[in-house]
């Protein structure tokens, strides 16, 4: 596409012969609207291009496609949520291709869902007096008729409990700020009902730690 540029080439001569300052500072103003104009026009391709669309149109993109931005996004995340919402929106709650990236996006790690394979059928769990003691069953009466019976025991919130789930971010730095991004991302139609989702990191001795706040239930 060509332009009229410089524009004091296609101006009438005799103004152009005897350009004044005036002239040239308006021919010079009619190059910069011209060259934005152009501009403009070209990157009407763009509209529909995540990683190229102009900054001032993410946020009408991201609500079109109910991509999930909020305020404390930045603009390369806003861009990766436009760029994977279609997908998203297919395999809603999937964590590889909903839940992973967002938590990436904002954690910078691999996020996983940390499992426990090699453990027992038999949940972990302390009596909450011993500390230093934990049982797989305890074995003894009911209180009621002094039979003997098996009692399994615990708080329900155990990794191998169906529902309770927990995410390793791969990050054990994260901010305050981090943490309550990426639980406002997880509450957005991706956490299931009656589940627990846990937020955290496992520590040197591979020990899951939970961040403060970083429960979602």
């Amino acid at each position: 596409m060509s332009l009229p540029i410089p524009f004091i080439d296609f101006i009438p001569k005799v103004y152009k012969d005897n350009s004044k300052d005036s002239t040239i500072a308006l021919t010079n103003k009619v190059d910069t609207h011209l060259t934005e104009w152009l501009n403009d026009i070209i990157q009407l391709a763009w509209l529909r291009d995540p990683f190229k669309i102009n900054v001032l149109f993410l946020e009408t993109l991201g609500n079109m496609l109910n991509a999930g931005l909020v305020s404390t996004d930045t603009e390369a995340q806003k861009r990766n949520k436009i760029a994977l919402a279609v997908q998203g929106h297919k395999l809603r709650g999937s964590f590889e291709l909903d839940a992973k990236p967002k938590i990436d996006a904002i954690a910078g790690g691999d996020s996983q869902i940390s499992r426990s394979f090699d453990k027992d059928d038999w949940i972990l769990v302390g009596d909450g007096l011993t500390p230093t003691a934990f049982y797989w069953a305890a074995l003894g009466v009911d209180g009621l008729d002094d039979e003997l019976g098996i009692s399994l025991i615990g708080e329900g919130t155990e990794i191998e409990v169906g529902g309770n789930i927990y995410i390793d971010v791969d990050n054990s730095g994260l901010s305050t700020a981090e943490v309550d991004q990426i639980v406002l991302e997880l509450s957005l139609d991706i956490v299931p009902a009656y589940f627990i989702v846990n937020i955290g990191y496992l520590d040197g001795t591979g020990a899951f730690i939970i961040y403060a706040g970083g429960v979602i239930s």
